[in-house]
């Protein structure tokens, strides 16, 4: 049952805090997983690309699964004792440790197992973190401001990643000689972003942790680890039931695979096919999220007037095109310029897709159908990471990795054509 009391809406302060931790946890993708660790990974701690790229897209590719596996336990045990902060304050506390730690990745030091494990472990935790902050937004406001909620994160999210790279080249990488003189030849000057990324996550963390109350538990009953997955079949069968819902979701799992191997990907393929060094990777950081930034401002805004579905057709139509003249260049500056381009239509294609889907869904099944909406998105979340790799690994040519992403862009977008126009029940 939906609380719907004045006592289980949060303050606007809050409500600020809980934005800000999208501000937080948004460095942990950015800079760990998708611009400056990945390519450190690949290029420093691995013995050659290759294998690196593989080992990096199959821990990502299987701590995604993993995490899916397990989110309807993480979601359903929350839900029972109604109390998130608890597994929030310790999968945040998990991820941010491990991403100071990695100060200590330095090469030769350890097999690159002990680091991949590592990264298994701390991309789980941030996953989960993700499920019940995700699960925060209808306890501490009314249903009409989800989506102001919902996109002031988001917004703080682009912008947060910005600051912490714009911070991090001006304090480490203009100045000849940087702050702490750290020494390059052991790249002090790159391990140190994975100690601020891990003091930024904890740092405005903080205020949502001070605010966020403990609510005591709805029910009394005994906890049963069954019951999420008996209620997960559940609803597969329901869906089933709406023929196009079941399209559309399809549609979705393809190209999301797509989005979510370039995030994965991005700084190795820049690092081995345009031997783009750690001060570019970060301009491209800075670029494209300025880029998504304008693009989830702008398309979502057209997204009103000719429909959510439209949006999803013309943003993959985009993103395909793109990639294409991506793996025709060899310049650098050119593939920032089209990188950026392509991050444009990164946000509205997703805002898009959760907005059509709760269009078309039953006003009755909303939560019980968004779950399920949460689970498809995230199961197979490994095949687009792991499919790059693979591919890339066997003919030992990201470009190749590449064109096989672009495969999924092309299917969803085919399995789209099939989907009814925007529609509400």
């Amino acid at each position: 049952m939906i609380r719907t009391s004045n006592n289980s809406i949060g303050t606007p302060v809050l409500r600020f805090a809980w934005s800000l931790y999208d501000w937080a946890n948004s460095a942990w993708s950015a800079i760990i997983i998708t611009f400056i660790f990945s390519r450190y990974f690949v290029d420093v701690l691995a013995t050659d690309p290759n294998t690196g790229t593989l080992v990096w897209t199959w821990t990502i590719g299987l701590s995604s699964f993993v995490a899916a596996l397990i989110s309807p336990i993480i979601g359903s045990m929350s839900d029972h004792s109604n109390n998130s902060k608890k597994g929030l304050f310790i999968t945040t506390c998990l991820y941010s440790i491990i991403s100071i730690g990695l100060w200590f990745a330095v090469p030769g030091n350890s097999p690159l197992i002990i680091f991949a494990t590592i990264i298994f472990l701390g991309n789980i935790a941030y996953e989960i973190s993700q499920i019940l902050y995700n699960g925060q937004l209808k306890t501490i406001t009314i249903p009409d401001n989800y989506a102001k909620l919902s996109g002031l994160a988001w917004a703080l999210g682009y912008a947060g990643t910005v600051i912490i790279f714009g911070a991090y080249y001006v304090l480490f990488f203009l100045p000849q000689e940087s702050l702490f003189n750290l020494n390059h030849e052991t790249f002090q000057n790159i391990r140190i972003s994975f100690v601020i990324t891990g003091l930024w996550i904890i740092i405005f963390s903080i205020p949502l942790f001070l605010c966020l109350k403990h609510q005591p538990s709805r029910l009394r009953t005994e906890f049963n680890i069954k019951a999420p997955f008996i209620n997960l079949l559940s609803t597969c069968q329901e869906i089933r039931k709406h023929k196009n819902l079941a399209i559309f979701l399809l549609s979705r799992l393809f190209y999301t695979d797509g989005i979510n191997a370039i995030f994965a990907v991005a700084a190795i393929y820049a690092t081995l096919v345009f031997d783009m060094n750690t001060e570019q990777i970060i301009i491209l950081a800075i670029g494209t999220n300025i880029a998504a930034g304008v693009g989830a401002s702008t398309l979502c805004f057209l997204e009103h007037y000719i429909g959510s579905r439209k949006i999803i057709l013309v943003s993959l139509i985009s993103m395909t095109g793109i990639s294409l003249a991506i793996l025709a260049i060899s310049d650098a500056t050119l593939f920032i310029i089209l990188a950026m381009s392509l991050s444009v239509f990164f946000g509205p294609v997703q805002s898009a897709s959760r907005v059509y889907f709760a269009k078309a869904i039953p006003d009755t099944k909303t939560y019980e159908f968004f779950g399920f909406y949460s689970f498809a998105g995230k199961v197979s979340a490994f095949i687009g990471p792991i499919l790059f790799g693979t591919v890339s690994f066997a003919f030992s040519s990201p470009q190749a990795g590449m064109a096989s992403v672009l495969i999924l862009f092309v299917i969803g977008f085919f399995i789209m054509l099939k989907v009814q126009p925007d529609q509400v029940l």
